[in-house]
Parts: structure tokens; sequence; C-alpha cells
């Protein structure tokens, strides 16, 4: 008897060389590896892989027989085996479980549960034989039920080529369940499946209705063997044999289906050498159909698993295109806005908005200044009026005027705040009135750039923009641009003699020239007018000289304390005046940092754009170039399923 696995039919060969389905197998892994699917997905993918795996170790090829009580399933089973192994009279509907025959140099018998656990039965002799014992373990009396199949080991010639036989319950039993065995059978284990038909009553309506709800989706692996055909008249049995292929074919919509005949009888009697001889090309061609069969199987479980891959990756690249058109069709009707004019009206509306309070608390620090400069004039003119002699007047003008201005010089900058470390009265004032327009701007900035602000967390929250368009990034942007720090800072820098040298020129006085404007030009020039009028006259203590004497200076006296005082305002006035020019700056500054930034964020999710888009376009490109080889794939693999169709 040939062998199929080792046939010499060249065609035969070159088209199990071309399926290649271990090639397919590992293509398969390399594709799922490559590619992030869902775990569902990823199971099946796996499931089905090792399933194809399985197989392709399984150096056997599976044969399913099936047929109804009484189409001598048993008999055929036992002309196979050349050994009368099955009981060929057992009753309907007692085989539980189903049986596998494999080759085995000595016979064997293993039982294995549902947990796939195995245990074997080595006294099988002593019990009347295998036979006996393996129709013990299939019948239902014995409560086997726990048993899921039975293995057979059995050296016969036909095992021998590596085919297992798999004897299933019987299609007409009584116990439903039994068809739910079957069933699993044909789809999970068998390479082909061997149909038996009693040539005396083909076409029973309970078999007809079993190949309907049961092997519609496998017929194209089913070989049809007519039994007992030498039970019917020699002239009589080729027509048989055409009309029950005529009915396969017309029944189940079959085209050309594999039917033989075959007569169990003579071969277990080893008699009739024309039925021998008929029964051995039936068996050869059984044996060559399941090495097609097996392959084919193999071919379109590879099939199946390529085109579950080719859609899921076609389903990730829709997804992938989609996703970067939504990004950029976002992205474009966000970044429209034009916030250039926008901030351009806001810093015109809050300049006017700004200098309105301001005006308003300049003239309260004004107010607030002179009210302190008429205190100390007034002062300095009632010390002015003490003395009683024209020597203590001359005593007054040469040392003690000089010292209370500088003293009521120091006061008036102290009540301002000006003194040397200390912090103007008004900068807390300008700065709240710039810290509240920042406020009013940041919101209505921030409902101009919201849309941008939530596409920028959506699409790339994975950049860290130097500004981002969050509520608690606007705060630390803010935060960096205080106007009180910010303030502080700029007039240090851009007038640092003036706050640096402020509390040293108070305590210099007239002598060094105060960096406040004019005040130590006209102290020294009033010094100096009245310098021969103190040198000049003598120092009497004659109070008739003092009145003359302090008419004669009064005028000048009056004059130099209202011009140092009013220079003095006037400083003071201008150091408000750059603060609140500062605090303005900086309020426009912080008002330009926003555009900044959200130009820069606009400019960054850009780049991002791009980078996205090349990246995503990479990717489509591999996915398409791996669906290409699958498609490729899976044009061999039904390139060589119509070569062993037509084999």
């Amino acid at each position: 008897m040939q062998n199929p696995l080792t046939t010499n039919n060249f065609k035969m060969q070159q088209l199990l060389e071309t399926a290649d389905i271990d090639g397919y197998i590992q293509f398969i892994r390399q594709i799922v590896a490559k590619y992030s699917f869902s775990d569902t997905q990823k199971e099946k993918y796996q499931y089905g892989i090792a399933r194809i795996q399985r197989r392709q170790n399984e150096k056997n090829l599976n044969m399913a027989v099936i047929g109804e009580f009484s189409t001598g399933k048993s008999s055929f089973i036992n002309a196979l085996l050349r050994e009368n192994l099955l009981e060929t009279d057992a009753v309907q509907g007692t085989t539980t479980a189903s049986t596998k025959i494999s080759y085995h140099t000595q016979k064997s018998l293993w039982l294995k549960d549902y947990r796939g656990q195995r245990r074997q039965i080595s006294n099988f002799e002593q019990r009347g034989g295998l036979g006996k014992v393996l129709q013990e373990y299939t019948s239902a009396d014995l409560g086997n039920n726990n048993i899921a199949c039975l293995e057979v080991g059995h050296p016969s010639d036909f095992l021998k080529q590596g085919i297992c036989i798999i004897d299933t319950p019987g299609t007409n039993s009584l116990e439903s369940w039994h068809t739910d065995v079957t069933k699993d059978t044909i789809r999970e284990q068998a390479d082909a499946c061997i149909v038996l038909i009693d040539a005396h009553k083909p076409f029973p309506q309970s078999f007809s209705r079993f190949v309907e709800e049961n092997l519609l989706d496998v017929l194209s692996s089913c070989i049809f063997v007519v039994t007992k055909i030498d039970l019917i008249r020699p002239k009589e049995q080729q027509r048989q044999l055409s009309y029950i292929s005529q009915k396969i074919e017309s029944d189940f919509s079959i085209s050309h289906p594999l039917t033989l005949p075959y007569s169990s009888l003579f071969v277990l009697n080893g008699a009739g050498e024309e039925y021998l001889q008929q029964n051995r090309e039936s068996e050869a061609k059984i044996q060559e159909f399941l090495q097609e069969q097996r392959v084919k199987i193999q071919l379109q479980r590879c099939f199946i698993l390529l085109e579950d891959t080719m859609r899921e990756l076609q389903g990730n690249m829709e997804q992938i295109a989609d996703a970067q058109r939504r990004k950029h069709e976002q992205l474009q009707s966000v970044v429209t806005t034009d916030l250039q004019e926008f901030v351009t009206k806001k810093k015109l509306k809050y300049r006017r908005v700004f200098q309105e309070q301001e005006d308003e608390y300049a003239q309260l620090f004004c107010n607030m200044m002179e009210d302190f400069i008429k205190d100390e004039k007034e002062y300095i003119l009632e010390k002015f009026h003490e003395p009683t002699t024209e020597g203590e007047i001359r005593q007054f003008l040469s040392s003690r005027l000089h010292n209370l201005l500088e003293e009521a010089k120091d006061r008036i900058l102290t009540e301002a705040g000006m003194q040397e470390d200390g912090t103007p009265v008004f900068f807390e004032k300008i700065s709240d009135i710039g810290e509240s327009i920042c406020n009013k701007f940041e919101k209505k900035f921030k409902k101009e750039y919201r849309q941008l602000a939530l596409l920028a967390h959506d699409i790339v929250s994975d950049i860290e923009f130097t500004f981002v368009l969050d509520s608690n990034q606007m705060i630390n942007v803010q935060a960096d641009l205080s106007i009180k720090r910010q303030v502080s800072e700029n007039l240090q820098q851009e007038d640092k003699s003036f706050w640096g040298k402020v509390g040293a020129g108070a305590a210099a006085g007239a002598v060094g020239g105060s960096v406040i404007p004019g005040i130590g030009t006209l102290a020294g020039a009033f010094f100096g007018g009245i310098a021969g009028l103190v040198i000049g006259g003598a120092a009497t203590g004659d109070t008739s000289r003092a009145t003359e004497f302090r008419q004669q200076v009064s005028g000048q006296v009056h004059t130099l304390v209202n011009q140092y005082f009013s220079s003095l305002s006037d400083s003071l006035m201008q150091a408000y005046t750059h603060c609140a020019a500062s605090c303005l700056g900086q309020v426009e500054k912080v008002m330009d940092n926003y555009l900044k930034s959200y130009t820069e964020a606009v400019t960054r999710m850009r780049s991002r754009e791009r980078q996205e888009q090349q990246e995503a376009e990479r990717v489509l490109q591999k996915i398409q170039n791996d669906l290409q080889l699958i498609s490729q794939k899976m044009n061999q693999i039904q390139s060589v399923k119509k070569e062993l169709a037509g084999n």
C-alpha cells in the first residue's frame, strides 16, 4: 500500500512544499507581534496559531468515521484494521465517547477525561481482550460518563501509514449529546471525514437532517464511502454508486463528491479478490485525500487568520487617518483667531483704565504729600521766628535752618516710604491697579483661547510647552511677571542711582547735592546768597536789630523754604509717575507675553502636528506594506488550494 506521507507523486510533493504551513505560521506571528491589537484579538490569534501549530506537530492524519447505526461503521473500521476489534452487534445508543485508534507496535488502551488527564488500561488481556474491554468502556451501562475519549494503539498496516481513525457515536443515536461529540470531533480534530452510506438505504431522513445541520460547512472535506456494496447485484453496483453520487451533489450542492465503494465483509473473510482490489483502491484514494485535505484545512485556517489580520490592520489605518484628520481640523478651527488684534485692542482699553485709576490715586497721594509739606513748612517758619536777637537769627540761618530742612525732608520721605530699603506707599496701590487689570485681561484672554487650550490638552499633552494653555500654567506665567516684583526690579535697574541714593541724598542735604532735582542746587545758592549778610553783620544781642534783620532776610527764607519743598514735592511726584509708567509697561508686557506664549504654543502644536503626520504616514506605509504581504500570502494560499483541488 502506498504511503501518502512519502508519495512519489512529484506534483503532490511540490504542492506540499509550496503550501509551507510553517512559513505562514511564522509570518502571522511576526505580523501580530508588530502591532498593538486588542486583548480579545490577541487571544483569537494565539488560539488560531496554536491550533494550526498543534496539528502541524501531529504526525497522524486524523480520519473521522461518521455514520448512522447499522451502516456498517464498526465493520468498516475493523476492515481497515484487518481485525474484528470493534463490536459489530452493539446496541444502538450505547457508544458514549469517541475512540481514537492510531498506530502502535503493541495493542494499548488509554482513557482520557475532560480535563485532559490520561490513564492507561494494562490488564485488558485478562478481561477478554482489547475489543471486549473497549466495548465495556464505550457502554453507558458502566457509568463512564467522565470519559471524553478512548485512545487505542494498534499495529495495523493501514494505521502505520500515519493515519488515526476516530470512531464517533452514531449520528442517529437516541442521545442528543452524542451528536455534540461528533460535531466537536469534526471541527477540532479531523483532517477529513469518512461519511458512510448504506448501499441499500442510502439517504434515510435522519441522515439527511444530520448532514444539513452539522456537515454543510465541511462537506468539501468529506469522503462518501458506500458500504455493503457487495449486497447489491454486480450489474447494479455502478448504477447505485452513480445514483448516490448524483444525490449527494444535488441535495448538498457538492461538485464532484468523492464517492467510493467498500465491502468490509470480504476484507475480514479474506475472500473475493475483485472486492479486495476495489477496497485497496478505495483505501489508497482515502489516504491521498487525507493528505490533501489536511493541507487544505491548515491552509484555510492560515487564510482565515490572515484575513482577520488584514481586516484589523485596515481598521487601524482608517482610525489613524481619521484621528489625524480630526486633529488637523480642530487645530485649524481654533488657531484662526487673530489674537494680535485682540491684544492690541485690550492694551489700548486697559491703558485708559489704568491711567484713570492711577490719576485718581495720584491726586490723593499729591494731596497727602502737600499736607505733610505744609505742616513741615509751617514748622520751619515758626522756628525762623523763634530767635529774639540778631545773633540768634544769624546762628539759625548759618546752621539751624539747614538741619531743619534736612530733618523735614527725612520725615516727608519717610511718610512717602522713600527712605533707604523702604517701599514707596504708592507702590502697593499702583501694583494693585496693575494686577487687577492683568486679572481682567487674563479672563478675557482665556475666553478667546479656550478651544486651543482644550486642543492642546487633548492632542499634544505629551509636549511640555513653556506656556501651556490651562489655568495652572497661566497662574505661573503671571507669577513670573508679577507687577510688584517686576516693577521693583525694573526701577532698581533703570533708575538705580535714584533709588540707591535717595537715603544718602537726604542725609547729605544741599552740601553734596541730592538726586532729587533742584534741592541741592537751590539750597546751596540760598546759603551762598545770604552768607554775606551773615558774615557782614555783628552777632549782637540787640533785640531791636533782630526785628529789622528778620524782615531783611524773611523774603529770601520764605522763598527758599517754599522752593525747597516744592522741589521735593516735584521729585516725589516724578518718582510716582516713573513707578506708574513702569507698572503700566509691565502690564503691557504681561499682555504681550500671553500673545507670545500663545504664538509659541501654536507653533509648537503645528510642529507637533507635522511630526505626528509624518509618523502617521510612516505607520500607514508600514501597514500598507504588510497588507500587501498579507494579500500576497492569501493569494498564494488560494493558488495552492486550487492546485490541490485539481490534483
